[in-house]
């Protein structure tokens, strides 16, 4: 590894383990709020859980996201002195949690179905309003505002546009032990595809049914999925389960005889992949040509077992984590025949490939990932961790958002009628320099492409496409650009709801 890789992956690692904590928070639970009075807490102090009076007219808590709480505080409480603000970390797969529209908004707020354990309390703040009447937020402690101002600004910057200097030949190493090596618990080839005709596909093949328990290589299953969201109709989902045994590899292939291959194009410098689907129920074939290097969320493409503990909450002793995309933005070409939609084709690709030698149950987490194009923007990433920025050739920003406040999802929504966990809108929130994105995303043009659920309620991969607006300001000055987007969202946490 180069020396200049050296000075820059050192402090930063040192940074990684100084802002843990609220980077675990952002990845295994969500930060929420909830307003009372001091002494309706305080007369429940005996108690494992909180039951508020008005649980019995709302059937819910009302709790309130970090951008949340003061509109609610000055529209409810105003004048009040006597309040106090719980902070409290709560596993997005709680399945007495659920995001609901309120009447007259376009907003979704956090509601929790049933009693507040105190276990989920992280804090409790005096929540009293400035003597102008208005209320703030609680500021950090001491320790966790410095943090950010232990590196150098400019070694920040360096390190959160991490892909100039990634090894890409590491990266393909990778991709030949994908391919050639054992298949895992938790392992995907994903692809997704922006077509110009205004469609989009969703493409991805599983090595080892993720939920299923392990048990002897004749019983296992892979899985391979496709979804193509027309410009106009209906949406087309196929899914099928082989034998694990049926599936042909080698350092630069997968292939499911007769039926699915997905090939690294032999004697390509550009990691050029082609694919080739014949099912009875669709065709298709896809060429795919990178036009940026290979990325990864994390700087050498593996996050070791440990950071996986203090980053997301995984066991103690838990293995590395391999996460790459392969291909950030490409062309595609091909042809596709699926029922009434037959086509030849031109668009935008994204690819990635993941292995994780664990089983879902172990994972106690979940995440949010997007993927959005529009008007030259290409922008992928999981918000409140780390973001892909490209702009036509340029890549503005990639790497992890560590001191970043302002890189979050809020308002969301979950209207899908295929599962109460899928994620079907939002907005997401990020900074770059002096500009501010929001990117909107419209719940009521998404459209379900995946859901893979397990038999565990709490447990889900997912992932819906749609229309989104990207809009972005400078000073005063905003502008609005419309675009499409693909919207992933995973529960691995258990309900314990399952036999």
């Amino acid at each position: 590894m180069p020396m200049i890789q050296r000075r820059i992956l050192i402090p930063v690692f040192i940074f990684l383990l100084l802002n843990s904590w609220f980077i675990g928070e952002a990845i295994a639970s969500e930060t929420l709020f909830y307003i009372v009075k001091k002494a309706d807490w305080l007369a429940q102090t005996k108690r494992s859980s909180y039951h508020p009076a008005s649980m019995a007219s709302n059937g819910f808590i009302n709790l309130s996201t970090p951008e949340q709480v003061v509109p609610t505080a000055q529209a409810l409480f105003q004048g009040q002195t006597d309040l106090l603000l719980l902070k409290l970390n709560i596993s997005p797969a709680d399945p007495l949690l659920k995001w609901e529209s309120v009447p007259g908004t376009d907003v979704s707020y956090p509601h929790y179905y049933g009693s507040l354990p105190k276990a989920l309390v992280a804090k409790v703040y005096s929540f009293q309003p400035r003597k102008d009447g208005h209320f703030t937020l609680p500021k950090d402690s001491f320790f966790k505002r410095i943090s950010s101002r232990l590196i150098p600004g400019s070694l920040v910057n360096k390190f959160l546009r991490y892909q100039e200097w990634q090894d890409t030949d590491r990266f393909q190493k990778l991709q030949i032990r994908n391919f050639k090596g054992p298949k895992v618990q938790l392992q995907w080839w994903y692809f997704d595809f922006f077509l110009k005709d205004g469609s989009s596909v969703v493409l991805a093949f599983i090595p080892q049914h993720w939920w299923d328990k392990p048990g002897s290589v004749r019983d296992k299953k892979s899985v391979f999925t496709m979804s193509l969201k027309p410009r106009q109709g209906t949406v087309k989902r196929f899914t099928i389960l082989v034998p694990q045994t049926d599936v042909k590899t080698s350092a630069n292939h997968l292939e499911i005889p007769s039926h699915l291959t997905i090939r690294a194009i032999e004697g390509s410098d550009s990691n050029q992949f082609s694919i080739q689907v014949n099912f009875p129920e669709v065709t298709a074939a896809f060429t795919i040509k990178p036009t940026q290097l290979p990325f990864a969320a994390f700087p050498t493409g593996v996050m070791p077992g440990p950071l996986r503990t203090l980053l997301s909450d995984a066991p103690l002793g838990s293995p590395s984590f391999s996460y790459v995309s392969q291909i950030p933005n490409s062309s595609v070409s091909g042809s596709m025949a699926w029922d009434d939609y037959q086509t030849q084709f031109e668009g935008q690709a994204y690819h990635e490939q993941g292995r994780l030698d664990d089983t879902p149950a172990r994972q106690g987490g979940s995440w949010t990932w997007y993927h959005f194009a529009g008007d030259g923007w290409n922008i992928f990433g999981s918000p409140g961790s780390y973001i892909y920025l490209q702009r036509g050739d340029q890549i503005l920003q990639s790497g992890f958002q560590l001191i970043s406040k302002n890189y979050t999802l809020q308002n969301r929504t979950y209207s899908s009628p295929d599962h109460a966990k899928l994620l079907t809108g939002g907005e997401i929130y990020f900074h770059h320099q002096e500009l501010t994105f929001r990117l909107k995303i419209n719940p009521a043009t998404t459209k379900t492409l995946v859901c893979f659920p397990s038999p565990d309620p709490g447990q889900l991969w997912g992932t819906v496409g749609g229309s989104a607006t990207l809009s972005i300001s400078e000073g005063e000055t905003t502008t609005h650009l419309e675009g499409r987007i693909f919207l992933e969202s995973c529960s691995w946490e258990s309900s314990n709801l399952s036999p």
